[in-house]
């Protein structure tokens, strides 16, 4: 009949449109994969000359340290102070202590009245009150 409208056949203009639809989709997804991509690629190249001003920074300091390091007042005062060494012709001076700090060690405890527990075991006691005190 042709006053009725055909079931299951799909028109050319609905054709065209669903092919639009689809091939946008597409280009939109395409797009949104690429901007991501170029925006990680950024993110990326920005850390990379970050790392570059910091390293750059470091030289720079490094190769100051080092023409500190080799000037000749730092050869000699670091000889002086840590190596002990003096020109030739300078007297060495040697400065002691006025006190006598010398490290001592306490002797053994003093023996005591109580009879030991444990004298059959040889020094145990000994070492009982090393580390644990008199209980």
């Amino acid at each position: 009949m042709p006053g009725e409208p055909r079931t299951g056949v799909i028109s050319p203009a609905q054709l065209t449109i669903v092919v639009v639809c689809f091939v946008s989709i597409y280009f939109i997804i395409s797009f949104y994969g690429k901007s991501l991509d170029s925006y990680r690629v950024n993110q990326r190249a920005n850390d990379v000359r970050r790392d570059v001003a910091r390293l750059e920074v470091q030289i720079k300091e490094l190769h100051e340290k080092v023409t500190y390091l080799s000037t000749e007042s730092y050869v000699e005062t670091t000889a002086r102070e840590k190596l002990n060494l003096v020109k030739p012709g300078d007297l060495p001076v040697v400065v002691l202590a006025v006190g006598s700090d010398i490290a001592t060690v306490a002797g053994p405890p003093p023996p005591s009245e109580y009879p030991r527990p444990f004298a059959e075991l040889g020094h145990f006691a000994d070492w009982l009150y090393l580390f644990f005190g008199d209980r």
